[in-house]
């Protein structure tokens, strides 16, 4: 090992790279220090005080000297030891500190679960004791900060973590601590201040104390007591992580779950995307408008498109990458032309992207589209009013409000497959309810070609399938195949077929795809204009 580059840390030689301090060398080679300010890529302030470990210095009579973990830079040679007498008695005086007056809520308390407080008391019993007794925190002192921020308090220490958050991750002073006249120093927002759509809500998570929460959310029972899922941020194609959480199949939470290949954090507006999901629902199958049994919509499907027929597709960019590869199979069959509409948002720079479709390199993977996605319906209206397109059909997107004329769509016959009604759906010929992102397993790829799983959070509450089932379905019967026989009745076997017929996916299996996500071959699109 390159002496250069190493400590000894409780006896043991530890190399490092480029770690700015002890903490960090330790949180890298798994030794367990209780630390409840430090957050990773932000400045240490070492106001915990719980971090505490002994150096060697020959320049003093002690010879170990206690130092702040966070706020120690490494020198090649130092020695370090994390465990003693003084260090325990230091952490115990630091963390009874902290519990002068914190409540004990622990049964309903976020942080629960994550606590260095209480994973220190687990290990050494201090503190806990005197808070008990106290009987404090039946009933959190809440204070608002905002419109959508509420502080707790008596839980908040003035550690600074979340004004170093904003002014570092988000290049804003939004927070500071006020000195009052009673000496005492309180967390603030910044005058004229209400609330910023961005990323403040990440201060939830952020805080080491529970004392940021969400108003939206002081009434819910904490995550920790909740079913969690992994899933996938449908607001870009930067394929943020999250972590839903749900109870009595109701979704209570949207949660970031770190992720080492897109961060740690997710955008505000991600928390909010289950808020009225189950809304203006569409919940059976209609033709003409009047709910009908599955079997006389499969009748006037076959009416209306028969082999041959002049019909066009027009898929939505965000759909999963098993539904992307049932549209193109089902393209195939009927003839049909596909089209992806673009949908271009103002980017951040950040987890923001300016492609709002979150999937479009899965309708590249799949064959959907062997372009990027339409500006306009330019084309569509064209190949309508020349009678190329006889029958036109929607798979989740609302065509008539981004731009399609109605004269033009009542000219053809139309069926449309959503999960919400909308302007198309009141207007469509045949409507086939489908599952919401929550409702369904499956897979994205974002705009680095990050393969990563979304799995299903709450059972379907209508007569919704995945999308991918109605069109296998449709497919089946029109290639006359059995029940026995019917192609793709699994996410598994949608996989083993793109094994075969994808390269991206070769050997590729179902299983193996672990939930930090893989990076996939894009030789085949280095030179595409994606956009940014």
């Amino acid at each position: 090992m390159d002496g250069e580059r190493s400590i000894i840390i409780d006896g043991t030689v530890v190399g490092y790279d480029d770690e700015l301090n002890i903490l960090r060398i330790c949180n890298k080679c798994h030794i367990s220090i209780p630390q409840m300010c430090s957050v990773e890529h932000l400045t240490p302030l070492g106001h915990c005080g719980l971090c505490v470990v002994e150096m060697f210095d020959d320049s003093v009579s002690s010879q170990w000297v206690p130092v702040l973990a966070c706020m120690l830079q490494p020198q090649a040679g130092m020695e370090i030891r994390t465990r003693s007498k003084v260090i325990t008695a230091i952490r115990e005086m630091a963390g009874q500190l902290i519990l002068r007056s914190h409540p004990c809520d622990c049964d309903f308390c976020e942080k629960f679960n994550n606590c260095e407080l209480r994973k220190t008391y687990n290990r050494t019993g201090f503190g806990f004791v005197r808070a008990i007794t106290d009987g404090k925190g039946s009933k959190p002192i809440i204070s608002r900060l905002s419109q959508r921020f509420c502080l707790d308090r008596e839980k908040c220490t003035n550690c600074g973590t979340c004004v170093t958050y904003c002014r570092e991750a988000l290049g804003e002073d939004f927070l500071h601590n006020v000195l009052k006249s009673n000496g005492q120093l309180r967390l603030e927002l910044y005058p004229g201040i209400n609330y910023v759509e961005g990323y403040l809500l990440n201060l939830i998570e952020i805080c080491p104390y529970n004392a940021i929460m969400d108003e939206k959310s002081l009434n819910l029972p904490p995550p920790w007591k909740l079913r969690a899922f992994d899933s996938i941020s449908m607001e870009s194609s930067t394929g943020n992580n999250t972590k839903i959480f749900v109870q009595d199949n109701e979704i209570m939470y949207i949660k970031p779950r770190n992720n080492p290949h897109v961060g740690n954090i997710i955008p505000d507006i991600v928390r909010d995307l289950h808020r009225n999901n189950d809304s203006n629902r569409v919940d059976k199958l209609l033709l003409h408008g009047q709910n009908v049994e599955e079997r006389e919509i499969i009748l006037f499907f076959l009416s209306k498109i028969g082999f041959g027929h002049r019909c066009a597709m027009i898929c939505n960019g965000s759909l999963s990458l098993e539904n992307m590869l049932l549209v193109r199979q089902l393209a195939d069959v009927l003839g049909a032309q596909t089209f992806v509409k673009n949908h271009p948002q103002e980017g951040d720079g950040w987890l923001i992207s300016k492609d709002k479709n979150t999937n479009i390199r899965s309708a590249l993977l799949t064959q959907v589209i062997k372009k990027n996605a339409v500006e306009d319906f330019f084309e569509v209206e064209a190949l309508i009013t020349q009678r190329q397109i006889q029958t036109l059909i929607i798979l989740g997107e609302d065509v008539l409000s981004m731009g399609l004329s109605k004269e033009n769509f009542a000219t053809i016959d139309s069926i449309t497959f959503s999960c919400h009604k909308n302007e198309t759906t009141q207007n469509s010929h045949v409507v086939f309810p489908i599952c919401t992102v929550f409702e369904e397993d499956g897979h994205f790829v974002n705009k680095d070609f990050l393969l990563q799983r979304s799995h299903r959070a709450i059972f379907r509450k209508t007569e919704a399938k995945p999308l991918w089932q109605w069109l296998a379905m449709i497919k089946n019967i029109y290639t006359g195949k059995s029940r026995e026989e019917a192609e793709f009745q699994s996410i598994e076997s949608i996989w083993k077929f793109m094994e075969k017929s994808l390269p991206e996916f070769k050997d590729l299996k179902f299983a193996e795809v672990p939930s930090t996500g893989i990076f996939l071959e894009n030789n085949r699109f280095k030179n595409f204009p994606f956009v940014a």
